[in-house]
């Protein structure tokens, strides 16, 4: 596909204004001052341009409505989509990436223009980005800083006016470019299914080429209450797996883990993510009751095993060598609780006098 530029918004503006206006019978030609059939050079000459221009205009249309065109557009004239998979943290001009983005603009041009389709009537703009809303930013904030403003390159997309088709050319671009977060992608797919652009998991997980329990999982990781992933400070720096493992602990013990999100959500300076991440997890734990050294002892005669004892508790574990012919072993066992009970009846008697 052949991309052409916009010679400019004069040319853009008159397209659309000619498509506005109803179609004319073409008006009679005033009475040529030539004799009957013959045409003066320069008569010729701008019937010829005449003719021209208005198939430019046709031909502009066309590529126009077919989304072959770049346009230079003013960044303030363009809202960003209803179905935008970018987070604000990503868009915020704090955010280093989007600084240098903004930078690298600035110092060689725009290199790759967004892609945008017709906004919806009543939506106070001409144009919704259909991807591009990081370098849409950069251009907005160029735009503010710069005397005469800073257009932003767009490419108008008119099969996106089909949702679907809109929606996975943003996701797509996003994932060949700057790969989304957990969370941002996550957040996207729980729009996608709430706006009812795909029925079901499966139907979208078909879509994005992701098996159903992967966009589960990222699902899961948009779900995770405000005030949790508040303890991590953007939500962008959570990994799909720490999505799961998080989930369970609230499942398990959600009060001390939201008690510990708060706590760990005034530290200064706030600690690394993983950080964060085993404090939370460890919330609410009770700690293992240590358990002291078990000393087995082993009696063995002339080489071989006899028993082995342990404690356990508030008693004990006896336990007959393997090779003790099993008729003995049994034979001790009844001369083991014959002696214990002698011993413990003993013990009671006197204690009892």
């Amino acid at each position: 596909m052949t991309v052409k530029v916009d010679r400019g918004a004069k040319v853009n503006e008159a397209v659309l204004e000619a498509l506005k206006r109803p179609e004319k019978a073409p008006e009679a030609s005033p009475a040529p001052s030539s004799p009957r059939g013959a045409q003066t050079w320069v008569g010729r000459v701008a019937q010829e341009h005449n003719v021209g221009l208005r198939n430019r205009i046709t031909e502009l249309e066309h590529e126009r409505t077919h989304g072959f065109v770049v346009l230079k557009l003013d960044p303030k004239q363009i809202r960003s989509s209803e179905f935008a998979n970018r987070h604000a943290w990503s868009l915020d001009g704090s955010d280093p990436e989007l600084e240098s983005l903004k930078a690298s603009i600035r110092s060689q041009g725009q290199l790759e223009p967004i892609r945008v389709r017709v906004a919806p009537p009543g939506s106070g703009t001409e144009y919704e980005i259909v991807y591009g809303h990081r370098r849409h930013a950069a251009a907005l904030a160029l735009d503010a800083e710069t005397d005469g403003g800073w257009p932003v390159l767009a490419l108008l997309d008119a099969a996106a006016a089909d949702i679907r088709d809109h929606v996975l050319k943003m996701y797509q671009e996003n994932a060949a470019r700057k790969d989304l977060s957990a969370f941002e992608t996550g957040t996207m797919f729980a729009n996608w299914l709430e706006q009812q652009v795909f029925a079901n998991q499966t139907e979208l997980g078909e879509a994005v080429n992701l098996s159903q329990g992967t966009v589960a999982k990222y699902l899961i990781v948009a779900g995770l209450p405000e005030a949790l992933l508040a303890a991590f400070g953007s939500p962008l720096v959570v990994s799909l797996r720490w999505g799961e493992q998080l989930a369970t602990a609230l499942k398990e013990r959600r009060a001390a883990v939201l008690e510990a999100a708060g706590r760990l959500r005034k530290v200064d300076p706030r600690p690394a993510p993983d950080e964060v991440l085993r404090s939370l997890l460890a919330a609410g734990v009770r700690p293992a009751t240590r358990v002291g050294t078990v000393r087995t002892e082993t009696l063995k005669l002339r080489g071989r095993t006899l028993y082995k004892i342990a404690p356990r508790g508030n008693g004990m574990q006896i336990s007959f060598g393997s090779k003790l012919d099993p008729r003995i072993a049994k034979a001790a066992q009844e001369e083991v609780k014959d002696a214990l009970t002698r011993f413990l009846a003993k013990r009671l008697k006197e204690s009892d006098e």
